[in-house]
């Protein structure tokens, strides 16, 4: 063959050569399906767990590494990590669960969830030719990381208080924004208190030739929550609630309200699924600002309120949905609907499907002020506006093909 025809060949060869030289040697180390959904920093974790293959698609890994993380009574983060043996692997399966403080740097916080890692894959690594060269190193520390009640001296307690300013601003415009958050919970097995102080103050000021005009929204509220663990599928409760609002036309609203939940599935498998039922009666004293399109400047209301919460994390996907229906006891047909739902399903190898939705049936606006809503107050949303829906859809699909192996992490630009 004359030498001109290899050119183009061998040009092809080393486009794909150094692709495939990136990858360790399957038959040296494993095949690792890394799904954090959201829950991890992922270059982080390629970077450093650097003694296995990581593959894009589950089919091909020999481990499938799903992480889901939700937050612990201390404010810190709890993570569940599940390792789904596939191939030679298939039936091995193996979950630990890390634990991260509150006062925990991101840093320090992905560093411990990587030894967590490490600690799970080295399982499945013993007999590969790499475990060879793993070294265990041991550090001695002084007492557990994880602090007990009975070294505990703020018992559970965590406060937390949270200020924060903006100011913006052009030659015609200017805008000034202020809120703070003060909160104090003590969640335990047993008992979850949560107690909840906020304030916002939002004001706009616009500017031309004629006149000066300014924009003031506002609100302030304080949320009471307490919970009781009846067993692992019930709990009961009380929810308190004390509010202004100038958006929603409330000089004073006072809620109170006790409910029962029933949980389908233990509540110790919340990370993995998850189907709840809730029961809630509400009391509430509303004073509005203005005077309301029924005539009234204020008025005591009972209703009642019934909502369920669906989820499933697996290794196929993720799939979330939310009913709420409510409606006020003196005319059932003052009433709301409101229903969630968000679908990410893994339909074939490199092929995702997801939807997200929300649709609501509204027919409870009984704050609405008498009166029509200005230009300004619907353009800059200062008013609650009457209406009988609302919407939103987003759905999509998402392909990938090429290269079976993830491994490399490149940051420039």
């Amino acid at each position: 063959m004359h030498k001109a025809y290899l050119y183009p060949l061998f040009a092809l060869l080393l486009f794909f050569v150094p692709e495939t030289l990136l990858a360790q040697d399957s038959t040296k180390t494993i095949d690792v399906y890394l799904d954090c959904r959201r829950a991890c920093d992922e270059g982080y974790v390629r970077d450093e767990i650097n003694f296995v293959n990581y593959v894009r698609n589950q089919e091909d890994a020999d481990v499938h590494l799903l992480i889901t993380n939700q937050r612990t009574g201390s404010g810190g983060e709890e993570y569940t990590l599940k390792f789904i043996g596939g191939n030679e692997f298939k039936g091995v399966d193996r979950t630990l669960t890390y634990f991260a403080a509150e006062s925990d740097t991101q840093d320090e916080e992905r560093i411990g969830l990587n030894r967590y890692i490490k600690r799970g894959l080295f399982f499945y690594l013993i007999d590969r030719p790499i475990a060879d060269e793993l070294n265990i190193n041991y550090e001695a520390t002084e007492g557990s990381s994880q602090s007990d009640a009975e070294s505990d001296s703020w018992n559970y307690w965590v406060f937390d208080i949270r200020a924060d300013t903006d100011i913006e601003g052009e030659e015609s415009e200017k805008e000034f924004g202020l809120r703070g958050r003060i909160s104090a919970e003590r969640i335990t097995p047993e008992w979850k208190f949560e107690f909840d102080v906020s304030q916002f103050y939002e004001r706009q000021t616009f500017e031309d030739d004629e006149e000066t005009r300014t924009f003031i929204r506002e609100s302030r509220g304080a949320d009471l929550l307490l919970v009781k663990s009846l067993s692992d599928h019930w709990s009961a409760g009380i929810f308190t609630r004390v509010g202004h609002s100038t958006r929603n036309n409330y000089d004073l609203r006072i809620e109170g309200s006790p409910a029962v939940e029933y949980s389908v599935f233990p509540y110790r498998e919340f990370t993995e699924r998850q189907i709840t039922f809730m029961y809630r009666l509400t009391g509430g004293y509303y004073d509005y600002n203005d005077i309301t399109i029924y005539g009234k400047n204020s008025e005591r209301l009972m209703r009642q309120q019934l909502s369920s919460d669906i989820e499933f994390t697996q290794p196929w996907g993720e799939f979330e949905a939310n009913i709420n229906a409510s409606a006020f006891l003196h005319d059932f047909n003052k009433n709301r609907l409101d229903t969630e739902v968000q679908l990410d399903f893994r339909v074939f190898r490199g092929l995702s499907f997801y939807i997200s939705g929300e649709y609501a049936w509204i027919n409870n606006q009984l704050s609405i002020p008498a009166g029509d809503i200005t230009d300004e107050e619907q353009l800059l949303n200062l008013r609650q506006r009457l209406t009988s829906y609302s919407y939103e859809v987003r759905f999509g699909l998402e392909f990938s093909f090429g290269s079976i192996y993830n491994n490399v992490v490149n940051p420039r630009l």
